[in-house]
């Protein structure tokens, strides 16, 4: 197994924001990281996709980083099935199931990222996750074995699933139902041109910030604007005017440049609201007490 060192994350994540992992490792096929972890022996790693939903520290990461690829990258399409390796795209699933014809898939419709990543997140909407759509699942754990999973092991709920972080997944199995190819095209273009309007695509982001709380305020992007944050700027990065739950890399934007934002608008809402926001994006190389201040440990 080769192994890089000082690999810039900056360079691998959407935000364009961490500094380096110490060793990172491209893997290309199941086997390939089989022997990945059998080389780690039991040693904690990290597993990036897309990285778009990730903040990494600027000091980077100590752990090895396994970046899944080749044929992990990969989409068939059958009678009511869709296949999709653990690094194909999104935007490629969601491709495949619009020219299929297949209904109900528009939730993902201009959502960054891989398939793992995404059931690592249960990815999608507010109403619906891409669990959802699953058959089965495929992972492996640290000690190289392969398991097969459904929802009902997942148990996932927003934004979260009950699965071991140090699990990979590597494929899933989808169901697909047929649709009249012209509404699902007119559904699927429809949800497109409402996010590319309302959310930020010309710069650096992540992607929502923070979690919806639910209740009263049911989008985090209202709280942030009512507590006055929207626009906000911290170093290189700025609440986005476009919509108040992203921050945007505007100039060569730091970390903690980021967490001085999230901390400020946490704390300007709890104080203002009573609501304490929790983040919906992932950290990587933090401390504990930077972790607290922005509500992603208790």
């Amino acid at each position: 197994m080769h192994w890089e060192s000082d690999v810039k994350l900056s360079d691998e994540v959407r935000w364009r924001i961490g500094g380096a992992a110490a060793r990172l490792g491209r893997v290309g096929s199941v086997s390939h990281l089989v022997e990945a972890l059998n080389d780690l022996a039991g040693e904690p790693h990290l597993t990036l996709g897309w990285g778009a939903n990730l903040l990494v520290a600027d000091r980077g990461v100590t752990n090895p980083v396994l970046v899944l690829g080749d044929e992990l990258d990969s989409i068939r399409t059958s009678p009511g099935l869709i296949e999709a390796g653990g690094a194909a795209g999104l935007p490629a699933l969601v491709g495949e199931t619009r020219r299929m014809g297949a209904e109900g898939w528009c939730f993902l419709e201009a959502v960054p990222g891989r398939v793992g990543g995404a059931l690592r997140m249960n990815a999608g909407s507010a109403d619906t996750g891409i669990w959802d759509r699953v058959i089965e699942v495929e992972a492996v754990t640290p000690e190289g074995e392969v398991v097969r999973l459904t929802a009902a092991d997942a148990r996932p709920t927003y934004r979260r699933v009950e699965i071991p972080e140090d699990w990979v997944f590597t494929a899933a199995r989808f169901e697909t139902r047929t649709g009249d190819p012209e509404a699902v095209e007119a559904e699927h273009f429809e949800r497109r041109r409402k996010k590319v309007a309302t959310q930020v695509y010309d710069l650096p982001s992540c992607g929502s910030v923070w979690k919806n709380p639910g209740g009263e305020w049911g989008s985090a992007w209202e709280l942030v604007d009512a507590v006055g944050m929207r626009g906000a700027r911290a170093g290189g990065a700025q609440i986005a005017e476009k919509h108040a739950n992203f921050i945007t890399n505007l100039d060569r934007a730091r970390a903690e440049h980021v967490l001085e934002l999230m901390r400020e608008t946490r704390q300007r809402v709890f104080e203002q609201v009573g609501i304490a926001l929790e983040p919906e994006i992932r950290f990587w190389g933090f401390e504990p007490d930077e972790l607290r201040s922005v509500g992603a440990v208790s």
